[in-house]
């Protein structure tokens, strides 16, 4: 809950904060959200946006990602006055100067909770983006006219203030998309087809007036799986990652997940640093089981390869070892990879540093599995007879 003073009003404004392991400072997307629907169900104002998919995409390339809910919403305090009509219940108002007042009030919340947010120690205030969903993609590109300085990128998802079922919607959402011209980068507008909201012809018309008042950008259209609605392209990664990670590379912004590689079957390096896996220990990349002669470190290494191939990998520190390793707990593509090489049988589990994968060894002693599928030497024990000769 961050305090801020929006027109005279001392409010609490809640967020919610995705990080990458460490301290940072990171490059941040500051994400913004849309509305509720036809705005008629006060149930839904209460609920929190957090758009797991779309946080895990960024924090698995390292990026922090900042969800700040406006007045009224997603448990803020103050009053959701976004554009309703006079009799609230009849919800979203179709009048232009209803709407675009309501436009305006939501601009002065991202103007005031945008320096609390960069003020964050984890937040690299040189490399900063601003996005959002639906209501929050038309808020992205206005506020970037309004505080060009601030971003250095513009991510807008299917972005638009009023909806279809609204005369007035050409008018309206062409006047807030303009005043995001004023921003003098390039900016990425990533749509879907099937949108229930704005079809693909209204938002190709939006971008066209932006890019008449002088924005700039590139206008990205996407097929959803069947049965999903246009308007739900940001939980599918897989449709914009390429688009996506091309613009923020154009605007100097990291966008690649780091890659990580297998050295043994216990033992990552990524970025530059070497991370044992914490709660395991697998055959040294020599070992073989006898008297069949499996290779067991060299089959371990390629198992935990397999695991971590083309997929983001994040490693959360826990202490560091003898050899000057950090010991970490990693994910590959969310997989807790410890947990995996233990109940493929390619690790033993081990407590000296915390780890508790028990219950995996047990499975792959069950399913004779790895190394209890062959005469093996626990790593441990394997080590101590070399270091005597033997």
């Amino acid at each position: 809950m961050v305090p801020v003073t929006i027109d005279g009003e001392q409010v609490k404004l809640a967020t919610i904060t995705y990080k990458p392991p460490g301290n940072g400072p990171f490059p941040t997307l500051i994400f913004h959200h849309g509305s509720t629907g036809s705005g008629r169900d006060p149930a839904l104002f209460e609920r929190p946006y957090d758009p797991k998919a779309l946080a895990g995409w960024f924090t698995a390339r390292g990026w922090a990602v900042i969800l700040p809910s406006r007045r009224g919403r997603g448990g803020s305090e103050g009053t959701y006055d976004e554009g309703f009509e006079p009799d609230r219940a009849q919800g979203y108002s179709c009048e232009p100067a209803l709407a675009l007042a309501g436009a305006e009030r939501a601009l002065r919340d991202i103007d005031a909770i945008t320096p609390v947010l960069l003020a964050q120690p984890f937040v690299d205030r040189e490399r900063v983006a601003v996005g959002g969903l639906s209501r929050g993609g038309i808020l992205s590109v206005a506020w970037s006219g309004r505080q060009p300085a601030v971003p250095r990128a513009v991510v807008n998802f299917v972005g638009g203030w009023l909806s279809e079922r609204c005369a007035s919607i050409d008018d309206v959402n062409a006047d807030l998309f303009r005043r995001g011209s004023v921003f003098d980068q390039a900016t990425i507008w990533l749509y879907g087809y099937r949108d229930s909201y704005y079809s693909l012809r209204h938002s190709r018309r939006n971008f066209a007036a932006f890019r008449a008042a002088g924005g700039k950008g590139a206008f990205r259209e996407h097929v959803p799986p069947q049965g999903l609605d246009g308007h739900q392209i940001a939980a599918i990664p897989d449709l914009w990652t390429e688009a996506l990670e091309a613009y923020l590379a154009d605007q100097g912004l990291s966008a690649k997940p780091p890659q990580a590689v297998a050295i043994d079957g216990n033992t990552i390096k990524m970025d530059g640093t070497t991370y044992r896996l914490w709660g395991i220990d697998a055959p040294e990349l020599d070992q073989r089981c006898y008297p069949q002669g499996w290779r067991a470190g060299i089959e371990a290494a390629r198992a935990l390869a397999a695991m971590i191939e083309r997929r983001p990998v994040t490693c959360e520190a826990k202490a560091q070892d003898g050899y000057g390793r950090t010991v970490a707990l990693c994910r590959a593509g969310g997989r807790d990879l410890g947990a995996a090489m233990v109940v493929s049988g390619m690790a033993l589990a081990v407590t000296g540093d915390g780890g508790d994968y028990a219950e995996q060894e047990v499975q792959a002693m069950r399913a004779r599995v790895g190394v209890h599928a062959h005469a093996c030497l626990a790593p441990w024990e394997w080590r101590a007879q070399r270091r005597l000769g033997n």
